[in-house]
């Protein structure tokens, strides 16, 4: 069965509003924008953890801060142009699994080319979550009042990501494993994901 077709079974049975449904797909969008923008700025915080135990050096820690912007914006012009074909719903999906997955080898990797290659392939799979976000808003939020609110709110969390995602990696770094800066993306992505299965619309160009 199509991803779409189980994902109006599943909104049909849980019997959501019109109101609701937007709800439950802002809150996905801003998820996903905490997302991208925590791995931003929480990796830098936890560079000197992985320098020493993944036994870096200077340039491997370059290379894995380059490496996720880099491959985030190579990927932009292409993914709206997909979205545009293919339906933002449905690249929105397929990058907020994909960023899961990445994320979790991120965490996995046991050295430092396999932590660069793995925030490659989080870095391009952010950027195709981050481009669809702004199309999926303004589809589901026509109107003028409630789509300034809806990006109003989007705006504010992916602020808080960005300003907090310092205080949040280190917080992760001293009460847990450095991991968990990436592994905390693969409960947020699955959340994130079954919001927007039920809840965003399809669209296209």
């Amino acid at each position: 069965m199509p991803l779409n077709d189980i994902a109006r079974s599943i909104t049909s049975r849980l019997n959501l509003t019109i109101a609701q449904r937007n709800s439950l797909a802002l809150l996905s969008v801003c998820l996903a924008a905490l997302m991208f923008s925590l791995e931003i700025s929480s990796v830098p915080v936890i560079l000197p953890t992985m320098e020493s135990i993944l036994h870096s050096d200077f340039k491997d820690i370059q290379r894995i801060m380059n490496a996720y912007t880099i491959a985030c914006v190579s990927v932009l012009m292409a993914t709206g142009t997909l979205a545009d074909r293919f339906g933002r719903k449905r690249v929105f999906l397929i990058s907020t699994a994909l960023f899961a997955l990445a994320s979790l080898l991120c965490g996995l990797a046991w050295n430092t080319p396999l932590l660069i290659a793995s925030r490659v392939f989080q870095g391009a799979s952010g950027g195709a979550m981050l481009i669809c976000l702004v199309s999926v808003l303004s589809h589901q939020f026509p109107q003028g009042a409630e789509r300034s609110r809806a990006f109003s709110i989007w705006g504010i969390i992916l602020g808080i990501g960005l300003g907090f995602g310092p205080l949040i990696g280190g917080m992760i770094v001293s009460m847990a494993d450095w991991r968990w800066v990436f592994w905390v993306h693969v409960l947020i992505a699955a959340l994130t994901f079954f919001l927007a299965a039920i809840a965003v619309q399809e669209s296209y160009d």
